[in-house]
């Protein structure tokens, strides 16, 4: 048996594939809370999961001329929102991560503890250094990294290839990594 999509959805799906305002909001107050449940049944955190359900929103109007009527929306939304919510507990994993590794170098802690220095000074640091990158170095980036968009979806965004996006992630990391280093040793670190 083959899903098909109610009809009245279908129409929602085609308005707001012609930018009709209407129809997303019907769209998005419909599925908020079921989204949002979803979210924060995974993120258990209500400011991470409304900000899932709210990107998935504005990527879907992002990227509405790409809608297919044809097939469920719910399940393409859920599908969107599942993939931030990857993304977003990878980011929270390499945060642990981080943490872990600068208390686990030799004078690391204590030099952060003097300093009353924790995480958030070196991330505060890596968006400074985001902030210096070449203008649509900086777009790919934030469109990868916090808007949780796959390179193809980048490059189909932007009008560039995907190997352009892939080599402007490397060179936007190359040179994070590169800034992020001397920023420490000037510390001492």
């Amino acid at each position: 048996m083959i899903f098909e999509p109610d009809k009245n959805e279908r129409t929602l799906v085609c308005k707001l594939k012609d930018g009709d305002v209407s129809a997303f909001d019907f769209l998005f107050n419909k599925y908020y809370q079921k989204l949002f449940n979803y979210s924060l049944s995974l993120l258990e955190n209500k400011e991470d999961a409304n900000d899932i359900v709210q990107d998935t929103f504005y990527k879907i109007w992002e990227t509405k001329c790409q809608l297919d009527s044809s097939k469920s929306f719910k399940a393409f939304l859920f599908t969107i929102s599942y993939h931030m919510i990857i993304d977003k507990l990878r980011v929270k994993l390499q945060e642990q991560v981080y943490k872990k590794y600068f208390e686990d170098t030799v004078g690391i802690s204590s030099v952060f503890q003097e300093n009353q220095m924790d995480f958030h000074v070196i991330e505060r640091l890596i968006n400074g250094i985001v902030d210096e990158l070449p203008g649509k170095r900086k777009e790919i980036y934030y469109l990868s990294r916090k808007g949780g968009l796959h390179h193809k979806e980048i490059a189909t965004l932007l009008g560039i290839s995907t190997k352009t996006v892939e080599n402007q992630i490397n060179l936007s990391l190359k040179y994070i990594k590169l800034k992020l280093s001397k920023e420490i040793t000037v510390w001492g670190i």
